[in-house]
């Protein structure tokens, strides 16, 4: 009994050191969302409306009036499920480059890391300014050069840049916890796999590939928060345009927000996006422990 107490007296701290930087931020978020709060108006009181932001957003009877809203939604499952995707194909391909005991690898480790640890803003603001401007970019430069048609694809193909952002800027996650995985991959079992005959193909898709399972699925679901929450690299290169869309639900929180001014429907849609994401979490969960089951 003294051990279990003196166990908790150990945890307890923990715990409330995560509640309150997890969920008393969320609760208020709760508590904003069933406000009707102007900060462009401070004279107007703050006013109890329920769910009343909710139904600003959700209702189905006036559908053809709010269509906005149910396109964010496509388009953010949209932006998240494609770079988790791409994430994984080139994630797992580029651990397997990486995997080799070749010269400069400590190197090209260390350099495929770097978009990781920049910041979101301020790589935005140069993809924007010196890569994809049509006039003085390198884009711009190059097609010019080969003598193709200038294409602006902030404008015209705002939602493939933004794809494409986001997986230069997480795809050194992907990497990193999948060679990880591949690091940790016995050598006796490449070595009877060899012995046995096995070629390239077969070792990395049907040895390699399950023995770090576990690794991909922690990326895929780490991923999964991490880029649906992305905010930054859409306000400094598309700023959501042309109109709405390559908004994401982060983007529509601060429009509603600093555009608006309303604390209140922003913190619904905070709220709503909360409800997405651990949606989307639940479903990618059961679905690899129904398929763990499966295969025993």
């Amino acid at each position: 009994m003294i051990k279990r107490s003196r166990g908790w007296s150990f945890v307890i701290p923990g715990i409330a050191v995560v509640a309150a930087m997890t969920q008393v931020p969320f609760i208020l978020t709760v508590i904003f969302s069933t406000l009707r709060w102007n900060l462009a108006r401070p004279d107007r009181p703050r006013q109890f409306v329920g769910l009343q932001n909710f139904v600003h957003f959700l209702r189905i009877s006036d559908f053809p009036e709010f269509p906005s809203f149910y396109h964010i939604v496509v388009q953010t499952v949209i932006m998240t499920g494609s770079t988790l995707v791409i994430c994984s194909v080139l994630g797992f391909l580029l651990a397997l480059l990486l995997d080799n005991d070749i010269p400069g690898v400590n190197i090209a480790r260390t350099l495929m890391l770097g978009p990781f640890f920049v910041m979101a803003t301020a790589a935005g603001v140069v993809w924007r300014a010196t890569i994809f401007n049509t006039t003085f970019g390198w884009y711009g430069v190059l097609v010019r050069a080969l003598g193709l048609p200038r294409v602006d694809l902030l404008s015209q193909r705002p939602m493939g840049v933004i794809v494409f952002l986001f997986v230069w800027q997480w795809l050194p996650f992907f990497v990193l916890v999948i060679l990880g995985g591949l690091q940790g991959v016995p050598d006796d079992v490449i070595e009877s796999s060899r012995i046995d005959g096995c070629n390239w193909f077969q070792t990395t898709f049907q040895i390699k590939l399950p023995l770090i399972q576990n690794h991909m699925n922690v990326a895929i679901m780490l991923g999964l928060v991490f880029v649906i929450k992305e905010f930054g690299l859409i306000l400094t290169t598309t700023a959501g345009g042309p109109g709405t869309r390559s908004y994401n639900l982060p983007y529509l929180v601060f429009m509603e927000v600093f555009n608006a001014s309303q604390v209140g429907r922003g913190a619904a849609v905070s709220v709503i996006t909360v409800v997405l994401t651990l949606t989307l979490v639940n479903l990618l969960y059961r679905s690899i422990k129904k398929r763990r089951d499966i295969l025993g």
